[in-house]
């Protein structure tokens, strides 16, 4: 039991028996086919060192000398399901501290695999909140005195300490319930203020006459998670503020800043027991310091008689998880959908020219010089100097390896209809935003500072320069922003996958031919098409039609057809290219021919149109085409038109389904090639119907 060092023994032996009986009854599958039931366990430990520690956040040496606030970690265990195992649990880590370095995170899970050796602990991830008074945590940054605490032991204080508190969450595992909300509060401001010269600074000024502004956007919503005990107790949050926590900032105290008096906030209406696993949202542009009327806002922060902003931002995120709560505590789920992907992805990293490495050799030297001149100088130049360092041993590393790539660990999570989704950066707003519009998930949750932190800046930030967006800041480029929202986006949509891919046995095709009997080739037979020469050439087992655009021009068949169902394959090109495959056609002249259309063309494929009558009957969304249709290329439809009742499938995914009570129930089949500025070009190559029978 020597590895829970401070851990009462009777108090161990207990938990290990719980924990045992537990492992015997919950299974956590990590691939969710249907809704399961939520099993979760929360806790929280004091990270706060006893003996003074360097303190990070800054390029200058501060030791501790007290404690404003207590720095914590919390703890969510979280799965779902019924039965034996306990492997696919998922631990999810917040810390008070600047940066998660891999040292940490790989002794917490060494350690946790000891105390729970059936745990997947590479389901484990830790972020910070980014607290600029938190111990150091690496320990080639600073020259520290022997009198304080090392880097080294304040890691293995930390890894113990939060080991403890993993067993215990593990230990409350029950099952519970989840709800969830969005909420809005001014927490952070951006902080890149940009210049008419085409430069930004972080923090450089709003009152200089070339401000131009904040170089990129803010983001000010809330996204709250609530987890319920067995008995519908609320046991915790994981709360998202797209802020770091640094509004104190700069003294010798070890704080948790504005997460403190949240904390205290919601325990005070929630219970002691109750946990806060607070998140940090993509803010490496974002920050809590007041831009702009700070007068004003210092003024309105007194009349509420608070004396600080930290404690301000503590009433402003607090208020707004209340508020959320009273929304949606009658909305909890018990049964949910849950996922959890852990990987490593390969980042393209940010490979300097030879000038600008020897710029910063330049730099590095200079430093080293005046150090070795005055060692006593080294609280103040040891930062400067590792952090150059630093920036040439990943040079090195990226040089010899053939593709440059940066190795970075992301976690992607399905909570219900919440993701999760993490980096390891102090990730710029942008590219957290682009995440959000992007995503499938009803809410999103986007945790930076699960690992190394580095900033990851934009392409206009790296244009314009300045702290956050140098090479010295950043161990990738705009790139890789660019393929880790990418990477995300992908992990979270297939995730939360909304396409129906349930095409029926018979809307299938092999080697472009329909399974069963009864189908009628419409392909066969020319002798069946009324069409205009111009526009349309239909020989056998071919249809190409083609417009530069101009008047409507239709093609159909002689034939009439109530219920039918019918397969197509086609393909679409043209610059705007529209179509669509008509079916209960009734047609007037070659331009005007009311009825269906199953569409084609941007902004409508997978879309039922009514020409001549109620125009969209039933829309797709067209963001979701991508992801199976096969552009300027072969696809196949598959469609079922019984009475009022049209069905249609786009490449196997389901995308008209309704009942259009007033519609046409009978008419031909046939194309269109639609008006307007519409270069389109229609080629058929299979097209087979088969009448149904009316009691079916």
């Amino acid at each position: 039991m020597a590895f829970l060092e401070g851990f009462p023994i009777f108090l161990m032996v207990n938990k290990m028996i719980r924990l045992c009986i537990i492992l015997l009854v919950i299974n956590f599958p990590n691939i969710s086919a249907s809704e399961q039931q939520l099993y979760v366990g929360c806790a929280e430990v004091s990270i706060t060192p006893k003996e003074p520690v360097a303190l990070e956040g800054s390029f200058t040496l501060r030791i501790s000398d007290g404690v404003h606030s207590p720095i914590q970690a919390s703890v969510l265990a979280i799965g779902t399901g019924s039965s034996k195992s306990i492997k696919d649990l998922s631990i999810i880590v917040s810390a008070d501290l600047v940066h998660i370095p891999n040292v940490i995170t790989n002794k917490l899970r060494q350690r946790v695999s000891q105390i729970i050796p059936d745990l997947d602990v590479s389901k484990i991830f830790i972020c910070a909140t980014h607290t600029h008074q938190a111990p150091v945590v690496m320990s080639d940054n600073f020259v520290l005195p022997k009198e304080i605490m090392s880097v080294d032991e304040y890691i293995n204080f930390f890894v113990e300490r939060v080991s403890s508190a993993v067993l215990e969450a593990c230990n409350d595992i029950q099952q519970g319930s989840y709800a969830w909300g969005l909420g809005q509060a001014q927490v952070a401001y951006n902080r890149r203020d940009a210049s008419f010269d085409f430069t930004a600074q972080v923090y450089g000024g709003v009152s200089a006459k070339n401000y131009r502004g904040p170089e990129g956007p803010e983001y000010q919503g809330i996204p709250v998670i609530y987890f319920f005990d067995n008995k519908g107790k609320l046991m915790g949050a994981a709360i998202n503020v797209w802020s770091p926590s640094q509004e104190y900032f700069g003294g010798n105290k070890i704080s948790a800043d504005f997460w403190h008096p949240v904390r205290k906030i919601l325990k005070k209406e929630w219970g002691d027991d109750f946990v806060v696993i607070a998140w940090c949202g993509a803010a490496g542009d974002q920050g809590p310091v007041r831009r702009f009327q700070t007068e004003a806002e210092n003024r309105m922060m007194k009349l509420r008689g608070l004396d600080s902003w930290v404690d301000e931002f503590g009433r402003r995120i607090s208020e707004s998880v209340l508020d959320t709560y009273s929304l949606v505590k009658n909305e909890r789920k018990s049964k949910i959908f849950f996922s959890h992907e852990a990987e490593t992805i390969p980042l393209p990293g940010w490979l300097l020219s030879d000038d600008e490495i020897k710029e910063i050799k330049g730099w590095m030297n200079a430093y080293q010089k005046e150090l070795d001149e005055d060692p006593s100088k080294a609280y103040r130049l040891a930062r400067p100097i590792s952090w150059r360092k630093q920036t040439l041993e990943r040079q090195k590393l990226f040089k010899n390896s053939t593709e440059g790539f940066y190795p970075s660990e992301i976690h992607v999570l399905r909570i219900g209809d919440v993701a999760v989704c993490t980096n390891q950066f102090e990730l710029y707003t942008e590219y957290g935003l682009r995440i959000l519009g992007r995503s499938d998930a009803s809410m999103t949750c986007v945790v930076q500072l699960a690992g190394p932190a580095h900033y990851l800046s934009t392409a206009i930030g790296i244009k314009n320069g300045g702290y956050g967006s140098r090479p010295e800041s950043c161990a990738v480029a705009s790139e890789a922003g660019d393929v880790l929202v990418d990477v995300t986006v992908d992990k979270i949509n297939k995730l939360f996958d909304p396409l129906l891919r349930n095409l029926p046995d018979q809307g299938k095709l092999v080697e472009n031919k329909p399974i069963g009997v009864g189908w009628v080739d419409l392909l066969k037979k020319m002798d069946n098409w009324e069409y205009e020469k111009d526009y349309w050439n239909i020989k056998r087992g071919n249809i190409i039609g083609s417009s530069e655009g101009g008047d409507h021009h239709f093609c159909w068949t002689k034939e009439s057809y109530d219920d039918f169902e019918a397969h197509l394959v086609f393909k679409l090109t043209g610059a705007s290219a529209n179509s669509g495959f008509g079916i209960r056609l009734k047609p007037v002249s070659y331009s005007n021919v009311p009825g269906y259309q199953i569409d084609m063309g941007s902004s409508y494929w997978g879309s039922l149109w009514e020409e001549g009558g109620d125009g969209m009957v039933d829309q797709f969304n067209p963001k979701y085409v991508d992801r199976f249709l096969n552009h300027n290329d072969w696809n196949h439809y598959y469609v079922e038109a019984k009475g009022n009742h049209i069905k249609a499938w786009l490449n196997g995914v389901s995308t008209i389904d309704v009942i259009h009570e007033n519609g046409p129930i009978v008419g031909r089949l046939g194309f269109e090639l639609c008006n307007g500025p519409k270069q389109t070009k229609l080629e058929v190559r299979a097209l087979y119907v088969r009448k149904c029978n009316k009691q079916n």
